[in-house]
């Protein structure tokens, strides 16, 4: 049997860890990316697999290219790389703006480019990592839902375009996942940022598991005439615009 590769980007903490971790308990040799040789080489050694150092904000970034040479070819491309803001519009500096569409949008699209050749050669696929702010104003982090918003734009349209060529392009939608997301533009969460978070109707917020087990749906071989969507994974807080409310006093 072909062990199949997975290129993970923003791979060495929380959701994309995770979906190292159950990538290569699902038998796939994985190449961890991130910006930190210390947590990339650990996670690749905990997993049998590879560490790929680099920083996705950087146009010259060739983790794509060093990721398919350590692992031989892609049979899947994870692109999971992100930062997020907590302010509103009104508060959103130019250069936060930059670096957010730099990250979230200008990178995954470079990324998938750069994927493409080695998708095509084995009829792989791509996936991003959106969010459920992108599927709504979510205005507490307002700039970051609009690049998510566009990031669920460029798979509908990176699948309309590749499906021809046998690649398929899906994204996956988290909700609150604990324990957030590291990479701010200032490089840390505003203090209490996650605080508030309340649990939705199944009763806790998401974990970063939940999130890989969608993740490894959506590449693997059981959603092979699945392209184009954005899979929502928040535990049904969106369900309703008032589930939260009778949820207000469940453990997480």
């Amino acid at each position: 049997m072909t062990t199949m590769r997975a290129l993970v980007t923003g791979g060495t903490s929380g959701i994309g860890a995770a979906i190292c971790r159950r990538l290569a308990a699902d038998g796939w040799q994985i190449a961890v990316a991130g910006r930190s040789q210390e947590r990339a080489d650990a996670l690749a050694a905990e997993i049998s697999g590879v560490a790929i150092v680099g920083d996705v904000a950087n146009p010259a970034d060739d983790t794509v290219a060093r990721a398919a040479a350590a692992l031989g070819g892609l049979d899947a491309a994870l692109l999971n790389a992100g930062v997020i803001l907590d302010a509103d519009l009104s508060s959103t500096p130019d250069a936060d703006w930059d670096l957010l569409m730099g990250v979230n949008v200008f990178a995954v699209h470079r990324q998938a480019r750069a994927a493409l050749p080695y998708l095509q050669a084995s009829k792989g696929s791509l996936l991003i990592t959106a969010s459920d702010a992108g599927l709504w104003g979510e205005a507490p982090i307002a700039a970051y839902s609009i690049a998510k918003r566009m990031a669920l734009t460029m798979t509908r349209c990176l699948a309309a375009e590749w499906g021809p060529a046998g690649v398929r392009v899906n994204a996956i939608c988290p909700g609150d996942t604990a324990p957030g997301m590291l990479t701010t533009t200032t490089g840390r969460r505003t203090p209490g940022a996650t605080d508030g978070w309340l649990a939705p109707p199944l009763g806790t917020i998401v974990r970063g598991e939940d999130v890989a087990a969608a993740a490894a749906f959506l590449v693997s071989a059981d959603a092979s005439r699945i392209t184009g969507t954005g899979l929502l994974i928040d535990a049904g807080m969106r369900s309703s615009t008032t589930a939260w409310q009778a949820h207000r006093g469940s453990d997480r």
